[in-house]
C-alpha cells in the first residue's frame, strides 16, 4: 500500500507540474512609479519571457520606469537580440543597472546594456568580453559573426549616443571596462551603488529623442533645464523619480521554474540523474525510483526545449547509457567505463549550446568544469549502486528451501544410497547422488527434494 500510495502522490506531482507549466500567470498590475525587474542568470528565452512580461506589465500599470538589475555572464544570441528589440520598442523607459558589487554584464549582458535608454553600473563591476563563441567555446574570430555582432552593438551604441568606437571594441577586441572607464568613455551615464542613489541621480535628466541632420533617431540622457536649446520630438522626465514608488516584478512560479530548468547544468543534472533513477528502479522494483527518475527526466526535457541541445551531445548521452544497460547484463566492466566516458564527452560538448554564441569564454570554462565534474560524481554513484545490486542478487538465498544447498555436513549413518546426515545441527534423511557414503564422512548438499536431501562426498569435485 505505501508503495501504491507513493506512485500516486508522484503521478499527481508530475500532473501538477505540467498544468503549472501549461498556464501562464495573471500578471499583477504595476502599483509603483518604477518596476524593479532582476536579471541574475544565463539569457536564455526564459529571460527574453521575463522581459516581455515585465515591460507589458509596467505599461499596463502606467510605470514612469523600468529598473533591469543585470548579472550575466550572457547567453543565447536569438533571445539578446529580442531582448534588445524589446528594448528599442518599449513605450516605457528603460534603465539597466550592472548591479551589485562585484557582478558583471559579459558577452550578451553588454549587448543588453547598449540597447537600453539609461545604462549604470555599480562600484567593482564589469561589462565587455563580447566576442562570440563556438560550440567548443573558443572565441569566434570569422568575419561574418565579429562584423555582423560588431555592427548591431554599435547601431545600439549611435541610437543611444553612446561611444560607439568602445562598442565595437567590446567585439572585436574583447574590451572590458569597469565603471569608472565606462563613464569616462561615455558608454554608461551613472555610476551607482543604491537603487536611491541612482534614482537621485537620474532627476535633473529627461530621456529625449532627437533627429540627427542626416534624420536618423538618437536618444539621449540631457540635463532637463537645457531641453529649451535641444530640438526634439519626445522626452521623458525624471523629476522627483527617488520618491516614487518602488515596485518589485514577480515573475510568478511558472516562469521561476522555467528559468531554474533552463540553467544548463541543472538541466544535464537531471537528465543524468534520472535516467539512471529510471535504471535502478527497473533493476529494483517496488521502491518507486522509475517513477521519481521519470519525473526528473521529464522536467531535464523541459530544460532542452528551452535551451536547445546538440545532436552530438544526445548521441554521447544515448551511446553511453547503451553501454551501461549493456554492463548491467554482462558485468564485463569494459562497457561501464565506456558508457561513462561517453557521457562525461556528451557533457563537454553539452554546453556552451548551439545558439549560445554570447556567453563569455570565462562562463563556458566555469559551466564545463562543473558538468564534468558532476557526470564523474553521478557516473561513480550509479556505478557503485549497479554494482551492490549485482553483488546482492549473486548471493545465495539465505531462507526457504535453499537454505541448505551447498552446505556441509557429516553422515551419520551409511548412506547405500539412503541413511542419514547431520547438516548445520540438524538431522536429515539424505540419499546420495551416485555411490556410496561411509559413517562420518563428510558430504556437500546438492539439492532438497522435499524432506530428503540430496548429497555427495565432500571430497568430490
Amino acid at each position: 500500500m505505501l508503495v501504491a500510495d507513493l506512485r500516486i502522490i508522484l503521478l499527481s506531482v508530475l500532473l501538477a507540474v505540467v498544468l503549472l507549466l501549461a498556464v501562464r500567470p495573471v500578471l499583477a498590475s504595476a502599483q509603483g512609479d518604477v518596476l524593479v525587474v532582476t536579471i541574475n542568470s544565463e539569457i536564455s528565452h526564459t529571460t527574453e519571457e521575463l522581459v516581455t512580461r515585465s515591460i507589458a506589465e509596467a505599461e499596463a500599470g502606467n510605470a514612469r520606469l523600468i529598473v533591469y538589475e543585470l548579472n550575466t555572464p550572457g547567453g543565447e544570441l536569438d533571445s539578446v537580440t529580442n531582448i534588445m528589440n524589446d528594448f528599442n520598442s518599449s513605450p516605457i523607459p528603460i534603465l539597466v543597472w550592472v548591479t551589485p558589487a562585484g557582478a558583471s554584464a559579459w558577452s550578451g549582458g553588454t549587448y543588453i546594456l547598449m540597447a537600453s535608454g539609461i545604462a549604470a553600473m555599480a562600484s567593482g563591476t564589469t561589462i565587455g568580453s563580447a566576442q562570440p563563441v563556438s560550440a567548443t567555446g573558443e572565441v569566434l574570430n570569422e568575419s561574418k559573426y565579429i562584423n555582423a555582432l560588431s555592427g548591431l552593438m554599435v547601431d545600439n551604441a549611435r541610437l543611444h549616443n553612446r561611444n560607439e568606437t568602445a562598442a565595437q571594441e567590446f567585439v572585436t577586441e574583447n574590451l572590458n571596462l569597469g565603471p569608472d572607464e565606462a563613464l569616462r568613455l561615455h558608454v554608461i551615464e551613472f555610476i551607482a551603488d543604491s537603487l536611491q542613489s541612482l534614482l537621485t541621480q537620474l532627476e535633473p535628466y529627461s530621456l529625449v529623442l532627437s533627429t540627427t541632420a542626416s534624420g536618423s533617431l538618437v536618444w539621449s540622457v540631457t540635463p532637463t533645464n537645457t531641453l529649451e536649446n535641444v530640438p526634439h520630438t519626445q522626452t521623458f522626465d525624471f523629476a522627483g523619480v527617488s520618491q516614487a514608488t518602488e515596485f518589485t516584478y514577480d515573475p510568478g512560479i511558472s516562469l521561476g521554474l522555467l528559468t531554474f530548468l533552463s540553467n544548463p547544468i541543472i538541466s544535464i543534472v537531471l537528465f543524468l540523474v534520472g535516467l539512471y533513477a529510471i535504471i535502478i528502479g527497473f533493476k529494483t522494483p517496488g521502491f518507486g525510483l522509475e517513477i521519481v527518475g521519470g519525473l526528473m527526466f521529464f522536467l531535464s526535457l523541459i530544460g532542452f526545449g528551452i535551451i536547445g541541445i546538440s545532436t552530438a551531445a544526445i548521441l554521447l548521452f544515448i551511446i553511453g547509457i547503451i553501454l551501461t544497460l549493456i554492463e548491467i547484463k554482462t558485468h564485463i566492466g569494459v562497457f561501464a567505463l565506456g558508457g561513462i566516458g561517453c557521457i562525461i564527452v556528451g557533457s563537454f560538448f553539452a554546453f556552451p549550446l548551439p545558439g549560445w554564441e554570447l556567453l563569455s569564454a570565462q562562463a563556458v570554462e566555469s559551466s564545463r568544469e562543473t558538468l564534468v565534474s558532476v557526470t564523474l560524481v553521478m557516473s561513480a554513484i550509479f556505478g557503485l549502486v549497479v554494482y551492490k545490486v549485482a553483488q546482492a542478487r549473486r548471493m545465495k538465498i539465505k531462507t526457504g528451501p535453499e537454505q541448505l544447498i551447498g552446505s556441509i555436513g557429516s553422515a551419520i549413518s551409511e548412506l547405500a544410497p539412503r541413511g542419514e546426515v547431520r547438516v548445520e545441527g540438524q538431522i536429515w534423511r539424505a540419499e546420495t547422488i551416485g555411490g556410496t557414503i561411509k559413517s562420518g564422512e563428510s558430504v556437500e548438499v546438492i539439492r532438497r527434494e522435499g524432506l530428503i536431501l540430496r548429497v555427495k562426498p565432500r571430497h568430490e569435485n
